[in-house]
């Protein structure tokens, strides 16, 4: 079990770094091939997610029919082929189809090794194993966007590439960084080649297989997740823009103070999601959760009262930490519920749920502030986040035994 992960984790991780190295410049490289307006740029960002999120369950189903590996195999692939073509695009319009694509390749990636990893990890330790891989894959997140820059830097100053000629370099670089990426997950790998899934029409999703005390708890994480994803996309987007007009900052200011405290809150969360992980493997992962969301949610509503930039940057890294304890945990449990047999297309459900949440999220945060008030964001992504915690008592959490007998269950008609 632990080489697999450990594959699946470092790959992930090359992966999101790959991401990561393209975002401080993305929106500079859309406008040298002719964006010329911000919807322009909010539109290259959302072709990515809105792909990713309603091809989400596709992809989960998919790998529920040919395999997990194989689907993540291809997926790479193809994500490493429009990582060249986008560094060869020579127009916006070919950007806007070629990010939209992108997404498809992540949600062949992403969906799949989740469920993967919880097939890979017996109940009683899918804890720590969520937790050792969000983990991994946030690290590549938070070193993706320094080293992005880095690489602008010495091609610019050091081997005196074009401005304009130098924003297609990291690309390639993504694109070599993937097929190390599927290469790992090639050799290092190994699951039964015949696909989980019975045979039946493709997408037609049954929960037969689930015994009926947990059907519920099942629709209430659904619930749960649409929610969450609501609620925790509220606020990071926003966050820039409230500290620079609330505290009247001057922009270099505020890209200096904000880069800190992301990067500072990304690492704590990885350190915390390694022991969290443990956590949730060794006490009820429900009351973890709980525990966990109404400390984040309290610390959300206190941020637009903390005074100034480093006064909200100190509670950022609280909140972070708080959501920290509970990520490894609530990834666990949603995989407890699930049989192996359609892990793939319910992961997908879960991750298109969320999508569709975070999508909804920053464009209603920022409606509230503009409309209602400044501080409103924060107060109704707190109130999201406790109507979470509130529902918790609703699910029933399985223990490590009916957990592997959900794991293993077979479809069976419902009466």
């Amino acid at each position: 079990m632990i080489r697999p992960v450990l594959a699946l984790s470092f790959s992930a991780c090359i992966v999101v770094l790959g991401f990561g190295i393209i975002m401080p410049f993305l929106p500079l490289y859309a406008q040298e091939l002719g964006a010329t307006t911000g919807l322009e740029i909010g539109f290259l960002a959302s072709a990515f997610l809105i792909t990713r999120t309603f091809l989400a369950t596709p992809m989960g189903s998919l790998s529920d029919r040919v395999g997990r590996k194989a689907t993540i195999l291809v997926g790479l692939i193809i994500y490493s082929l429009l990582s060249v073509l986008f560094g060869m695009a020579s127009d916006y319009y070919q950007l806007l189809i070629f990010r939209g694509l992108q997404g498809v390749a992540s949600a062949m990636v992403w969906t799949p090794a989740t469920a993967l990893v919880a097939d890979l990890s017996p109940p009683g330790k899918r804890g720590s194993a969520m937790g050792f891989y969000n983990s991994i894959s946030m690290a590549g997140w938070m070193i993706g966007p320094a080293f992005g820059s880095g690489i602008l830097w010495t091609v610019r100053n050091l081997w005196g590439v074009p401005v304009a000629e130098s924003y297609r370099i990291p690309f390639f670089l993504a694109s070599a960084l993937s097929l190390v990426s599927c290469l790992l997950v090639y050799f290092l790998v190994k699951v039964p080649a015949k696909p989980i899934a019975e045979k039946k029409p493709f997408m037609k999703l049954s929960l037969g297989g689930i015994d009926k005390k947990f059907r519920r708890t099942l629709y209430v994480v659904f619930f749960i997740v649409i929610v969450y994803g609501f609620a925790t996309s509220f606020i990071e987007p926003l966050l820039v823009w409230f500290v620079e007009f609330e505290y009247n900052l001057p922009q270099e200011a505020v890209v200096d103070a904000m880069g800190l405290i992301f990067s500072g809150s990304g690492f704590i969360s990885i350190v915390i999601m390694l022991y969290a992980g443990r956590l949730a493997d060794q006490f009820s992962k429900k009351k973890l959760i709980g525990f966990s969301n109404t400390a984040a949610q309290a610390l959300t509503m206190v941020m637009p009262f903390s005074g100034n930039i480093w006064g909200i940057g100190s509670v950022m890294l609280a909140r972070s930490a708080a959501y920290a304890f509970s990520s490894p945990a609530y990834t666990a449990l949603q995989q407890d519920l699930l049989p192996r047999r359609i892990r793939g297309a319910l992961t997908g459900v879960f991750d298109t749920f969320f999508g569709i949440g975070s999508v909804l999220g920053p464009i209603v945060s920022f409606s509230l502030y503009d409309s209602v008030s400044h501080s409103s964001p924060f107060i109704v992504s707190g109130i999201l986040g406790l109507i979470v915690v509130a529902v918790l008592v609703l699910v029933r959490e399985p223990t490590p035994e009916e957990a592997e007998e959900l794991d293993t269950s077979v479809a069976v008609e419902d009466r």
